[in-house]
């Protein structure tokens, strides 16, 4: 994986995260992506629902990615999460990584 198709999510957003299950797994999958530490490990290929925060701030940014690799971070309880977008457009990314960059 490249490290310049994905932006870093800050530690100052609270990250909420939802397993999509039922999602259907035949969507389109953006070359762009994000990624984050968490405390949780999830699965290659999960599908799941991100719900960006600041404190600052009413309401979130929503949008759906596909973990693409989770990896143990080394003497922490901590996992390194990388994700692309998911059945999005460009417009969409585009606003959500502008959101995340602009703090």
């Amino acid at each position: 994986m490249k490290p310049n198709h994905y932006t870093e999510i800050p530690s100052s957003f609270t990250l909420n995260l939802e397993v999509c299950d039922d999602y259907n797994i035949h969507k389109h999958i953006s070359a762009r992506g994000m990624t984050f530490i968490h405390t949780n490990a999830f699965d290659v290929s999960t599908i799941l629902k991100v719900s960006l925060k600041m404190v600052s701030m009413t309401g979130s940014m929503d949008c759906y990615v596909k973990v693409l690799k989770c990896t143990k971070i080394e003497g922490e309880p901590l996992f390194e999460i990388h994700c692309n977008f998911y059945d999005t457009n460009a417009e969409k990314e585009d606003e959500v990584l502008g959101f995340i960059k602009s703090f």
